[in-house]
């Protein structure tokens, strides 16, 4: 692996370690899945082992510099075997491995998808990052414009980009009922301001429970763009109704 050490790239990297399951590195099972996936196509863009290390350390390098997660890679094998007739180049990969890169396409992404789950369907969602950037934000994606909501969603979506791994998209655990149907149970409306940071809303006052919405305030005055619509209209409507002032 000298060719390694040339390049830059950390010899170390997660990419070029033997995996305990496969016994192999992770480049070299990404490239056996290639080869599965493009018979004769993939195998052929190779004369010798010098070209196959060569593919292993640029794209080894080029994950490295995008940040790609083991997970984004999973997801890229899976769209290249629906997208590509033919084996992908490096940079084609890496779309593949992050379909939705662009902030506003992620942000209509993430519009419809909130909408779906308010309907207590699944939504469509290209990368888990959207949904964990959206879900946050569900109540100001439904009664905002992108105009209105762009600096915050992007430092969302930009920040759940930047993990690398993201925990599995549940199943919707709320359906909400259509206008005067029926009334949002206690504990379905404690758990979603529960995700929104608002869980005090529901609790009983005894004059010294303010802490909730005072912080939120707080976070409001300092010009925190992160604050939802909602969790300020709790805020400001629980503090009107205890009298409170900042």
């Amino acid at each position: 692996m000298n060719a390694i050490a040339e390049t830059g790239i950390n010899q170390f990297s997660k990419w070029f370690e033997l995996h305990p399951k496969l016994g192999i590195s992770m480049m070299d099972h990404l490239y056996n899945r290639l080869d599965g996936a493009y018979p004769h196509k993939w195998r052929s863009n190779f004369k010798d082992e010098t070209a196959i290390d060569n593919w292993r350390i640029s794209w080894a390098e080029s994950f490295e510099e995008e940040k790609i997660s083991l997970q984004e890679v999973a997801n890229g094998l899976k769209v290249c075997r629906t997208k590509f007739d033919w084996p992908p180049s490096c940079a084609e990969f890496i779309k593949a491995c992050r379909p939705v890169a662009d902030s506003m396409k992620a942000y209509y992404e993430a519009v419809n998808g909130v909408q779906a789950r308010a309907k207590g369907e699944m939504g469509i969602w290209s990368h888990p990052a959207i949904y964990w950037a959206a879900m946050p934000l569900s109540f100001d994606l439904g009664n905002q414009t992108y105009s209105q909501i762009k600096i915050r969603w992007e430092a969302a979506y930009n920040e759940q980009m930047d993990r690398g791994e993201w925990a599995d998209i549940p199943q919707p655990a709320l359906a909400l009922p259509a206008p005067g149907r029926a009334q949002l149970s206690r504990e379905n409306a404690t758990k979603m301001l529960n995700q929104l940071g608002a869980s005090g809303v529901l609790k009983k006052t005894n004059g010294n429970d303010t802490w909730w919405y005072r912080k939120i305030l707080v976070r409001i005055e300092s010009g925190d763009k992160t604050v939802t619509l909602i969790q300020r209209r709790f805020a400001e409507e629980a503090a009107a109704a205890h009298g409170y002032r900042a």
